[in-house]
C-alpha cells in the first residue's frame, strides 16, 4: 500500500472572495469540475512549500509558505490501494494576475457562499465551510 498527500488551498483576495479553478475538460480526474489550486506533495517536501508550489504551477500566483495556515486535515483509507491525506491551506493575497496552466481551462473569483454551493468535492468542500463557520478564514 502507498500513502499520498495532497495539499489546496483556499486562497481569498481582498474583497473576501475564494480562487476557483476549472479542472480542464481532459483531466483524468473530475474533469470540468471547481477546484482549489493545489496537488499532490513530492515524497521529503514540505508541505507548506509543496503546496506553494502547486499555487504557482496551477495559478501563477506566488504565496510564500509562510502565508500558508493549515486550517482542515484528514486521511482516508482505500483498502488496498493507498491511504490519502488530504490537507487544507488558507492564504489572503492582493487580488493578482492569474495565469492557468494546462490542468485547468478557466478560474473565477467567487464569495465563500458560492464556493461552498459550486464546489463539489466533499472533503475540501467540508473544510471551507469548517474553516468558514470557525473564523479561520
Amino acid at each position: 500500500m502507498k500513502a499520498k498527500i495532497v495539499a489546496k488551498t483556499v486562497v481569498l483576495n481582498d474583497r473576501d472572495e475564494v480562487l476557483l479553478l476549472r479542472r480542464s475538460a481532459t483531466d483524468t480526474r473530475r474533469p470540468g469540475e471547481w477546484d482549489f489550486p493545489g496537488g499532490g506533495i513530492e515524497p521529503g517536501e514540505d508541505l507548506a512549500e509543496g503546496a506553494a508550489r502547486e499555487i504557482a504551477e496551477e495559478s501563477g500566483l506566488t504565496i510564500e509558505p509562510t502565508q500558508l495556515k493549515l486550517i482542515y486535515a484528514a486521511t482516508e483509507l482505500f483498502p488496498g490501494r493507498e491511504s490519502v491525506t488530504r490537507l487544507l491551506f488558507a492564504s489572503r493575497i492582493e487580488t493578482g494576475d492569474v495565469q492557468l496552466s494546462f490542468e485547468h481551462d478557466e478560474f473565477r473569483w467567487v464569495d465563500i457562499e458560492t464556493a461552498l454551493t459550486e464546489f463539489p468535492h466533499p472533503f475540501y468542500g467540508a473544510g471551507l465551510k469548517y474553516a468558514r463557520d470557525n473564523e479561520l478564514l
